[in-house]
């Protein structure tokens, strides 16, 4: 049991990804792939609770303009 407490996730490269590839451009692509997925918009939206009324009526406004 205690072995799964203590287990840390391993993060592995895409198969895609050469060994001989530069910081930089692994950045880039990294970057490219988050932005793609939509993970940090995501975050953003979760930064802080919003009740579902508020977006309700949120997006009521928006569809009114």
């Amino acid at each position: 049991m205690s072995d799964q407490i203590n287990k840390k996730p391993t993060i592995t490269l895409p198969e895609n990804v050469s060994v001989d590839y530069n910081f930089e451009r692994m950045l880039k692509s990294f970057m490219k792939q988050v932005e793609k997925d939509g993970i940090l918009q995501e975050v953003r939206e979760r930064r802080y609770y919003i009740k579902p009324s508020a977006k309700r009526r949120a997006e009521l406004k928006k569809r009114r303009k």
